[in-house]
């Protein structure tokens, strides 16, 4: 997922990326890498189910950075970049 925080976007954009995970039911870990580069750069929220299981905000330098979270299977995935008042 991409999602621009220079011009033209506006305070309050957001984009919304969403998957299900199937299973029984058990803890199962997540992997991702993120970008956050530049002083416009909003909030990463990663949710499991309506649990906030990554939250990530500001600057982290020009180069892509690995994360790992608990998700529970069973439970619907969700990236939600933010770009709110910065």
């Amino acid at each position: 997922m991409y999602i621009e925080t220079s011009s033209p976007r506006d305070a309050g954009d957001n984009a919304k990326l969403e998957f299900y995970v199937s299973g029984n039911g058990e803890l199962s870990c997540l992997e991702f890498y993120y970008h956050m580069y530049g002083d416009a750069m909003g909030t990463l929220n990663v949710f499991s189910g309506n649990a906030l299981i990554f939250s990530l905000s500001g600057n982290h330098g020009n180069h892509w950075k690995k994360a790992e979270a608990t998700i529970n299977l069973d439970n619907t995935v969700s990236f939600k970049p933010y770009h709110g008042d910065m």
